[in-house]
């Protein structure tokens, strides 16, 4: 039962709990209500402030801007043909190099061999063909002419002891012959004279000889003799011909390859000791010169070089949108971030004509030649660039929130009501001067707004002409004048205050702090 009954009690305790926090809930709302009505039917019209600006003479510019990389644009990579070692390392980062100076040199030994060997190749191939060409000369023709005027006669002579009836004479001749010498032996043998014997038996001998002589002759010698006669003549008359004709073509172009050949090996040689070294193009100044004594070289044995007086340029991506605004020729300001106060100056130099695409974004390459680069700007910085595409000197501009837009693209801007607002931009002048005291303002005229409280009319639409905006300002070409003040905005002040210093009107709770000030302001609608 005790234990019941503090049960119920607490129970009681927690429904009046929730009752009284009920009621104060109730409470803090009617109290508001009433104090949101008071303030409804107590407050005061708003009174709204124009802000604005004197249209003044200036210089308007449109830019685009990028970031781009610091680059040379002449860095000229120098570095061995073929592998070797190091021997002369004559330059480091930052010298101020000639024209034909050795940079740098790998041992060379094996290399100057090649050039001899190749030197003697050539030599071999020129003495061949001059000993062709020597072979058809003057001399070499008298000579060709003499063999074919002695290969004639002998053959004539072989014709001539060919004949058939020559042949059986010169055999009968030579049958009486050894018949005579014959008996001439036998008297000899008579005297029993050894002399007149002995001459006799040579006599014999001969005749004998020329017996067998002439009977070959006549069994077919003869015959080859002629033969082989008219064989030398026609060989002695090719010769001649041959003279007359001089070298074969063919061998004069076979000899005469063979030299161009041994050239094009002896060129190549040379030109591989002369890539043994590291040579200077022009006046320069090393970029980079990552290399040590000793080392071999490879691919990454490369000396940069850029030419003296060389200026630097930034190679920047313009988005597609912007690129059919930049011109070759355009001026360009350069930007660091870390040196902000340093500007350098440049012009546009390419504009690529072929787009990149990446990460289905289409940029353009363009190239910045920098003028007279200064101390800071170095070679793979990140710059900031700034292309004016378009600018105007010396004109009549206004702030950019002044511009209205209203039907079909028609700009204009507001001007506070005054006492001559009908013809404060009737003139048209672009620098004309008004009076001061035309600016001075009347009475706003008052209107009646939706939420039921009264605010000033902003001002006088007048009718310009724009030409270039850069964001910030507008040119105008017509409409008003130097001086003239546009409305760019209003600002509404407080309405009423309570001790706590928050007001309320003009759509919500806006702090004014203890003097009143406003928090903000508005712009007119372009």
């Amino acid at each position: 039962m005790e234990k019941k009954w503090l049960s119920r009690r607490w129970m009681d305790k927690k429904w009046l709990s929730k009752k009284w926090v009920t009621l104060g809930v109730v409470g803090v709302l009617i109290l508001g209500g009433g104090y949101w009505t008071y303030q409804r039917l107590t407050a005061k019209p708003v009174v709204a402030t124009n802000l604005t600006a004197k249209a003044t003479m200036g210089d308007v510019s449109k830019i685009i801007t990028a970031t781009g990389t610091v680059s040379f644009p002449h860095a000229i990579p120098l570095t061995f043909a073929q592998v070797g070692k190091i021997v002369e390392l004559n330059v480091k980062v930052g010298d101020i190099v000639n024209a034909g100076q050795v940079l740098a040199k790998i041992d060379d030994t094996k290399l100057g061999t090649a050039v001899l060997q190749a030197k003697a190749s050539l030599m071999s191939a020129q003495a061949n063909l001059q000993t062709l060409q020597d072979g058809f000369n003057a001399q070499t023709y008298a000579q060709a002419q003499a063999s074919l005027l002695k290969a004639q006669q002998s053959a004539t002579t072989a014709q001539q002891n060919a004949d058939p009836s020559y042949l059986t004479n010169q055999v009968l001749l030579a049958d009486q012959a050894v018949k005579n010498a014959n008996d001439a032996l036998a008297k000899a043998q008579q005297s029993a004279n050894t002399s007149s014997i002995q001459s006799a038996q040579n006599s014999l001998v001969q005749a004998l000889k020329d017996q067998s002589t002439t009977e070959n002759a006549q069994n077919g010698g003869a015959t080859q003799a002629l033969a082989s006669a008219q064989a030398d003549l026609a060989a002695a008359e090719f010769q001649v011909q041959q003279q007359a004709q001089g070298p074969k073509s063919g061998d004069l172009q076979s000899r005469r390859a063979s030299i161009e050949i041994a050239q094009v090996q002896l060129a190549s040689a040379q030109a591989d000791l002369l890539n043994a070294s590291i040579i200077a193009p022009m006046d320069a100044v090393v970029v980079s010169a990552p290399l040590q004594l000793h080392q071999q070289s490879d691919a990454k044995s490369i000396i940069t070089v850029t030419p003296v007086g060389n200026t630097l340029q930034v190679d920047a991506l313009i988005d597609q949108a912007d690129i059919a605004q930049v011109k070759v020729g355009q001026r360009v300001e350069v930007t660091l971030d870390a040196y902000p106060e340093v500007l350098d100056s440049g012009v546009v130099s390419l504009v690529a004509l072929q787009g990149t695409i990446t990460s289905n974004v289409t940029t353009f390459a363009v190239t910045v030649a920098v003028e007279n680069a200064s101390e800071f700007l170095r070679a793979g910085m990140n710059a900031n660039i700034n292309i004016i595409v378009a600018e105007a000197k010396n004109v009549l501009t206004v702030p950019s929130e002044a511009i209205r837009t209203r039907g079909n693209n028609q700009k204009s801007v507001l001007i506070p009501f005054t006492s001559d607002a009908s013809s404060a931009g009737s003139a048209g002048s672009k620098t004309g001067q008004i009076d001061p005291a035309a600016q001075s303002s009347t009475q706003p005229r008052l209107m009646t707004n939706a939420g039921g409280t009264q605010a000033p009319m902003i001002g006088q639409s007048i009718p310009v002409e724009i030409g270039l905006d850069d964001g910030s300002n507008v040119e105008i070409i017509s409409g008003i004048k130097v001086g003239q003040e546009v409305i760019i905005g209003t600002s509404a002040s407080a309405t009423a205050r309570t001790s706590s210093g928050f007001s309320f009107g003009g759509g919500g709770v806006r702090a004014t702090g203890g003097g009143g000030a406003p928090a903000g302001g508005t712009s007119p609608s372009r």
